[in-house]
């Protein structure tokens, strides 16, 4: 593990979905771990900005926009859609987006603004979900294979340096059935039966989580951590 370990308010968030933002909080402690002090840092998209204090040693900027969900959004250092950032060229020396890229109309224009704002050389550390419900409606428009994410950098005029899924088959079943007192309502309104029947599906997730080495082909995966730079 690189960077420097997350505090217990990070750890708690991180918890309470550990299947989904274990793997992305992996990432973001890499980038950190990969930025010098005082390094020009963009978080994209970044909401509530959870990953913020892993880049302490950085000059980091936050930028969400003004429909935003997430109420953290109103105070970001930017506030502007990520496809028409108000920052001149190569204004900073790394970009996080982290699970914003579904929810953008046009992928392959905001990966372009991001790529502008980067300075030669450097990197876009991105995640983007493949199996994952409807969220933060009507702003939810794509779901991403691996392919269909290489295409969206490339054609921004990013170089792939590395595309890996965040888990496999059972990390995905996982989620699905941690999910089940959620997606069977109410507690109220839940019939004895229904409402055990959906708590042992949650209990049973951590356990089959863990059969996740067994997924040999991870063609069926959450989503994609992706690392990019824009060429020298």
């Amino acid at each position: 593990m690189s960077g420097a370990a997350p505090s217990p308010d990070l750890e708690r968030f991180v918890g309470e979905m550990p299947t989904e933002r274990r793997p992305i909080l992996d990432l973001m402690r890499e980038a950190a771990a990969a930025q010098p002090a005082g390094a020009r840092v963009l978080d994209a998209g970044a909401g509530t900005a959870p990953y913020r204090e892993l880049f302490a040693h950085c000059d980091y900027a936050t930028a969400d926009w003004e429909a935003s969900m997430h109420e953290g959004a109103r105070t970001a250092d930017i506030v502007a859609s990520l496809d028409a950032l108000p920052v001149p060229d190569a204004s900073f020396d790394a970009v996080l987006n982290t699970q914003v890229l579904e929810h953008v109309t046009d992928p392959v224009k905001v990966a372009s603004e991001l790529h502008r704002v980067l300075v030669p050389g450097g990197r876009l550390w991105l995640t983007a979900p493949l199996l994952w419900p409807l969220h933060e409606e009507p702003y939810d428009f794509w779901r991403f294979t691996s392919h269909g994410l290489r295409q969206v950098l490339e054609q921004a005029g990013f170089r792939v340096e590395r595309l890996e899924p965040r888990g496999g088959y059972f990390s995905a079943l996982a989620t699905v059935l941690a999910g089940a007192p959620y997606w069977t309502g109410p507690a109220p309104r839940r019939e004895p039966l229904r409402r055990a029947l959906a708590l042992a599906l949650h209990g049973v997730a951590p356990l089959v989580r863990r059969l996740d080495a067994l997924d040999g082909q991870r063609s069926l995966t959450l989503g994609y951590a992706c690392v990019a730079s824009r060429p020298e």
